[in-house]
């Protein structure tokens, strides 16, 4: 008989201005803390896709600033029914509209594991590094990605339905 999810319901957010400031890999420690803190309350397997889903956004803002005086919000929330990771930053309309065609492609993909089985090898005949964390997390851990743009500032999200997760 399977265990009910657990009926905790955690929400954390975290602010980090400017980004300019930024020494060390925020992305990781981040991405464990969270870790460490949900498996207080929930199985190791939520914890792992928190730590995956906020690693990977996380750098992807580090690796993007657009101004050293922004901030990067980070807001997750988890119930017995999902795990959300938001992440916000800066952005321009062009940076919005590269990641929305990226999460449209992948929304539109059948066979989202075969698209980056494919691209992987892609990138790695042509020696291209990086570009594939937003695939990672729908292709290898089942995320669910929304983008939005508003007032210069760009929201990721990505959603992890937790039924049946042990």
């Amino acid at each position: 008989m399977s265990e009910s999810p657990p009926a905790t319901r955690l929400g954390v957010t975290v602010t980090v201005a400017p980004l300019g400031d930024v020494r060390g890999n925020i992305a990781t420690l981040l991405g464990q803390s969270l870790h460490d803190l949900l498996t207080m309350f929930y199985p190791p397997a939520v914890g792992k896709k928190a730590n995956v889903a906020v690693t990977e956004l996380v750098q992807n803002v580090i690796q993007n600033v657009l101004d050293a005086d922004s901030e990067l919000g980070l807001d997750l929330r988890v119930d017995d029914a999902v795990l959300v990771v938001r992440v916000r930053n800066k952005a321009t309309p062009d940076q919005y509209e590269a990641v929305r065609a990226r999460v449209d492609a992948l929304a539109a993909s059948v066979a989202p594991k075969h698209l980056f089985t494919e691209t992987l090898r892609k990138r790695r005949a042509d020696r291209l590094k990086g570009g594939l964390g937003l695939m990672r997390l729908v292709a290898k851990n089942r995320f669910r990605l929304a983008v939005s743009y508003e007032q210069e500032h760009l929201t990721m999200q990505a959603a992890f339905p937790l039924r049946g997760i042990q």
